[in-house]
């Protein structure tokens, strides 16, 4: 499929923790097929890196730093970004947090970081955002889920806590903006080969547990394996996908 069908020329699209791993990807596909990206999140340094890439495509870039626990943050972002381009036609809401703490160890600093960051925050942005998707009379979210918010894993109580909010948010929101042809979806994936999930990749036995038993794909999820949903959910070929949550888990949950 060409970068013309999926129709994102010149559309702009929001990227949340866009400097590294599972959302530089995504930033970076979305500019290869047509899309101008602001870049969200905190680490002004890395996301300049990729701005600088989606420069080097023809497109146009905006690094926004965000403190995405922060609502104020959040909607300034919004306001700065419309104004900045003019329209709003895509959120992909990829940043979260995540411990890998057993339930009777977790702490209240823990437990309000993730949902302040892949919980509260996500919702914020998608409300700051909203509001200026819904007088334009289009829009898509897509917010990052994950396996973890349908199927339970040990020590990631709070993530999956989280994760499973995301998802039913992502009904509700879409059932509420459906009316104003805004889409709101989810894309779940399972584990992702990334920096910041090493620690779990790591673990002594993990790999040949997850694979082995869990993955009838036989491998495990890498950023760009994410691409092809997210392109979708942002184009207009998925005008008529409401409130869906796409498993992207190489099959994990259909055990």
């Amino acid at each position: 499929m060409s970068p013309s069908s999926f129709g994102l020329e010149d559309q702009v699209a929001i990227v949340t923790g866009a400097s590294q791993g599972i959302g530089r990807v995504l930033a970076l596909a979305l500019a290869e097929h047509g899309a101008h990206v602001a870049l969200v999140g905190l680490n002004v340094d890395r996301a300049e890196q990729v701005k600088a890439e989606i420069e080097a495509l023809g497109r146009k870039s905006l690094v926004v730093q965000t403190d995405l626990a922060q609502v104020s943050q959040i909607r300034a972002m919004a306001d700065r970004v419309h104004s900045h381009f003019g329209r709003i036609d895509v959120l992909v809401n990829n940043a979260d947090w995540t411990g890998t703490t057993p339930a009777v160890d977790v702490t209240e600093e823990e437990w309000d970081r993730t949902l302040d960051i892949s919980l509260k925050g996500l919702f914020f942005a998608c409300q700051s955002v909203a509001r200026v998707m819904i007088p334009q009379g289009h829009g898509k979210i897509i917010n990052l889920g994950s396996t973890f918010g349908v199927v339970g894993f040990g020590d990631k109580s709070v993530y999956a806590a989280a994760k499973a909010g995301v998802h039913h948010l992502t009904r509700v929101l879409a059932l509420e903006w459906a009316p104003h042809q805004i889409n709101v979806n989810a894309v779940a994936p399972c584990i992702t080969e990334t920096a910041s999930r090493q620690n779990i990749l790591e673990r002594p036995g993990y790999k040949e547990w997850a694979i082995g038993k869990m993955l009838p794909i036989g491998r495990w999820n890498q950023p760009e394996d994410l691409v092809g949903a997210v392109l979708f959910l942002s184009s207009h070929l998925s005008d008529m996908v409401v409130g869906h949550i796409l498993m992207v888990d190489g099959g994990w949950t259909i055990h």
